[in-house]
């Protein structure tokens, strides 16, 4: 679904916006982010490393210390990078300083100031209607969070990476989304029926 998004967005004629989109859907994914931390992101908070980016925001939603979080995007396929699109989006528009996402009017001009967080939500359901998604109702940018912790338990990623990632401060939650993404992996059904096969084969 994420793929079928970003393909969306790379078909659409090239304009600012069409790379602001594609930076903020990939980042907002693999990042785990909650739209308030996404519309937050300074260019300041950026980290460039050689295995990708680091993005260090100085306060979360369950950062009670006020200790700051770090998301690691690490360099992957082109296609699918977060890191490598929000490089192609920063460096289009030159954003040498404030808000990393900003609005963008009619007329493809970026604005100076931070977008709005309930943008995020109405970005994900235009696209969900674009690509004809039965779930459109459903979107929201909590969709990120679940889709990255979902997505990662079904390719049987670590518990820690997934805590880690997402910034989670309780197990009892992240064991509700590896759950959630291994009901059917992970299903006595699912044995049942390998076993009555493998016997009806050797009927």
């Amino acid at each position: 679904m994420l793929l079928k998004m970003v393909n969306h967005l790379r078909q659409l004629p090239d304009t600012k916006k069409k790379q602001r989109d594609i930076a903020l859907v990939l980042t907002g994914f693999f990042g785990a982010f909650r739209r308030s931390e996404l519309v937050a992101i300074q260019i300041g908070d950026l980290v460039w490393e050689p295995e990708g980016l680091l993005i260090k925001l100085p306060r979360s939603k369950t950062d009670q210390q006020a200790t700051g979080l770090v998301r690691a995007l690490p360099f992957g396929a082109p296609g699918c990078c977060p890191a490598t699109a929000m490089r192609n989006w920063i460096e289009s528009v030159e954003i040498n300083e404030g808000p990393i996402f900003r609005p963008i009017n009619r007329w493809d001009k970026v604005q100076p100031k931070a977008l709005n967080s309930g943008a995020i939500n109405e970005l994900l359901k235009t696209l969900g209607n674009a690509c004809q998604f039965d779930f459109v109702s459903d979107l929201s940018s909590h969709s990120f969070r679940r889709g990255l912790s979902t997505s990662a338990a079904r390719e049987r990623v670590d518990f820690e990476l997934i805590k880690k990632q997402g910034g989670w401060k309780s197990d009892a939650t992240v064991w509700e989304y590896i759950e959630e993404g291994q009901q059917f992996n992970n299903n006595a059904a699912l044995v049942l029926m390998e076993k009555l096969e493998a016997l009806v084969g050797n009927v």
